[in-house]
């Protein structure tokens, strides 16, 4: 039954494979595009964005000529009376109506222009902040799909695996019944068995998580016979040796081209601006102002009195100086100058998290360089191993456990070397992430077709 239920996941895995030369197989470039479309981090990133130049433009209209316009009519009943000892009173009813157009353009309002010019700052944090979550992005989708590849080694490694402990267990069986191998060994055969199965299901189950990452990514479903599995890695990052750089190299092009360095840093800039627009509240303010009034009323001021047109064409000068606002300008102050510390100790954190980030990633870049030049030597070697097994199983000194144990060994060592090759990929894009250098290109050009794969 572990027989069958093994051959049949393997020709699952063939069956996948197979689809996915089908036009719906998943590339690694469709999977950034959508990842582009998709991720709800990055597209809050590019409607953060659009707020501040909104803003921005805001700002900018507050310095502009605010022209406004007004209309009214009424309908009046007026009763008109003598003082006098008759009484009479003299009922009237007219109508009034007017109009009147107000011009105010703003000559000198400080605080204005300090708004201005941190919403200007505010855009160009908001730039940076989508570019560092497109590095992010990419960060995430590469290693997203990395792990994908890696998972579906270990499935098939597994798979094997499994299929060496049973033919170990098959054998050990009919041994048992000839009388040539103790109840003990048997036992020690099945447990090999069972874990061999048991490994298999974690395999496939760290697999379909996988999978599950990269939907979260791209928005959709994402099925194993939807990657495909006629791809290799690019060799170029691995002609790149990290001695001929340093960490330190790396940190210093962060500086000056890390997007979340200087996102910071105009988050500093912006609080220095709040400073001063909130000093700016203790100034004066001096705007021009003209204003058109044309009123009509069908009745004069007093009873008896004809209708009469009034207009009124004016243009000055309004100076407002503020007094006394009740200790709530100062107050804005000290807030501005606390949220201008903030920035400034976030700008501080952000600069030695990507330090970190950096000589992390270099040392693992370093470490995975190394794996794979050892993992190279040991491909070599548990490939000469296989052969020699086939061979002597074809001269019969092997038998076909020695053989599927070899391959099994051949298939580890391959693995081991994928992944140190992964690593190394990943390692090196998160260098060029945390510098601000990564691109969809760069990225999308891990992957290439193979015209075919080792068997």
């Amino acid at each position: 039954m572990i027989k069958c239920a093994s051959r049949l996941l393997l020709q699952g895995f063939i069956c996948a494979a197979a689809l996915t030369n089908a036009t719906h197989a998943l590339t690694l470039n469709d999977a950034i595009e959508q990842a582009l479309h998709n991720d709800p981090i990055y597209l809050a990133a590019e409607a953060n964005l659009a707020v501040n130049r909104a803003r921005s433009s805001q700002a900018f209209a507050r310095l502009m000529p605010q022209l406004t316009a007004s209309a009214n009519t009424n309908a009046n009943r007026r009763d008109y009376a003598m003082l006098n000892n008759r009484g009479n009173s003299i009922p009237e009813r007219y109508n009034s109506h007017g109009v009147q157009v107000n011009l105010t353009q703003p000559l000198l309002h400080a605080e204005k222009y300090f708004a201005l010019n941190q919403a200007v700052l505010l855009v160009n944090q908001a730039d940076y902040q989508l570019l560092a979550a497109e590095q992010e992005l990419l960060i995430r989708m590469i290693q997203a799909w990395l792990d994908i590849r890696q998972g579906r080694d270990a499935v098939f490694a597994t798979d094997i695996k499994l299929a060496a402990a049973q033919k170990e267990l098959d054998l050990s069986q009919r041994a048992l019944e000839k009388g040539v191998m103790s109840r003990t060994e048997l036992e020690a055969a099945q447990a090999r068995r069972d874990q061999a199965q048991s490994e298999q299901v974690t395999a496939q189950t760290e697999y379909s998580f996988k999978l599950a990452v990269l939907e979260q990514i791209i928005g959709q479903e994402v099925l194993p016979a939807d990657i495909p599995a006629n791809t290799v890695l690019s060799e170029g990052y691995a002609s790149l040796i990290p001695e001929q750089s340093s960490a330190e190299l790396w940190i210093s092009q962060a500086e000056n081209g890390s997007p979340t360095i200087l996102a910071a840093s105009r988050a500093l800039e912006v609080a220095n601006e709040e400073v001063s627009k909130q000093r700016a509240g203790h100034l004066p303010t001096l705007d021009m102002v003209a204003s058109y009034n044309n009123a009509v009323q069908g009745s004069g001021l007093t009873g008896g009195q004809a209708g009469f047109r009034n207009t009124i064409n004016s243009l000055g000068l309004q100076l407002n100086v503020p007094l006394f606002s009740g200790g709530e300008q100062s107050a804005k102050v000290g807030e501005a100058l606390a949220m201008r510390d903030k920035a400034r100790y976030e700008l501080e954190a952000a600069r030695r998290n990507t330090h970190l980030k950096i000589k992390q990633a270099w040392l693992a870049w370093k470490s995975s360089y190394t794996r794979q030049q050892f993992g190279k030597q040991a491909v070599r070697s548990a490939t000469i191993a296989l052969k020699s097994a086939e061979s002597q199983r074809a001269h019969g000194l092997k038998a076909d456990l020695d053989v599927l144990q070899a391959r099994q060994q051949r298939d580890e060592v391959i693995r081991d070397l994928n992944k140190a090759h992964n690593d190394l990929i990943l390692n090196y894009l998160k260098l060029s992430a945390e510098t601000g250098q990564l691109s969809k290109n760069e990225v999308s050009g891990v992957e290439h077709n193979a015209i075919g794969l080792p068997k």
